[in-house]
C-alpha cells in the first residue's frame, strides 16, 4: 500500500450505528468510540448515531450520552414512516451497525419480551440489507433460563 493510500484511509471517519444506544452498552460503546483518536488528529475517527426507543429518551439518559452522538428516536418494535427515514439514511452511511437493543435485557425477561427484541433483530437487519450494510454485530442478550443468544452476521456487499 503506498503512504498516500494508507495516509488517506487512516484519516477516514468511519460511520457506526448502534441500537439500544442510550443503554448501558449503548452509551459505554459510544463514548469509547467518540473519545478515540489518531495520532495525527485531535479529532474522533468514528461518526456514532444512536438509535432509541422514544420511551427511553429522558433529561436523565440524555446526560449519559456523548455529546458529539446522534440521537434517533425509533421503536424498533413498530417504527414510524419517519422514524424508519432517518434510520434508512444513517444505516445507507453506515460503515457497522452494532445491534444492543431489547425490549427487556434482564433475566426475568418473558417469552413474549424475548420476542418482542427478535423482532427488533429482524427489522433492523432487514433495513441494513436493503442498505447494503457491510458489516452487522448483534448482542441480543436474552436471558431466559440464563441463556444468552449470540448473533454476529457478516453481509456482503
Amino acid at each position: 500500500m503506498s503512504s498516500t493510500t494508507a495516509a488517506s484511509s487512516a484519516n477516514t471517519t468511519k460511520t457506526i450505528v448502534i441500537t439500544g444506544g442510550l443503554g448501558n452498552l449503548g452509551t459505554k460503546l459510544s463514548h469509547h468510540l467518540l473519545s478515540t483518536t489518531t495520532s495525527s488528529s485531535t479529532s474522533s475517527q468514528y461518526k456514532v448515531y444512536l438509535i432509541e426507543h422514544p420511551n427511553f429518551i429522558t433529561s436523565s439518559s440524555k446526560q449519559h450520552k456523548h455529546p458529539d452522538a446522534i440521537l434517533l428516536p425509533c421503536d424498533l418494535g413498530n417504527p414510524s414512516a419517519e422514524h424508519a427515514i432517518a434510520i434508512k439514511k444513517a444505516l445507507e452511511e453506515a460503515d457497522c451497525l452494532v445491534h444492543f437493543s431489547a425490549v427487556n435485557p434482564y433475566p426475568n425477561a418473558t417469552w413474549s419480551e424475548s420476542a418482542q427484541s427478535m423482532d427488533h433483530v429482524f427489522y433492523i437487519f432487514q433495513l441494513a440489507v436493503i442498505c447494503k450494510g457491510k458489516f452487522i454485530y448483534s448482542m441480543n442478550l436474552m436471558r431466559c433460563y440464563h441463556c444468552c443468544v449470540l448473533i454476529f452476521v457478516v453481509l456482503h456487499e
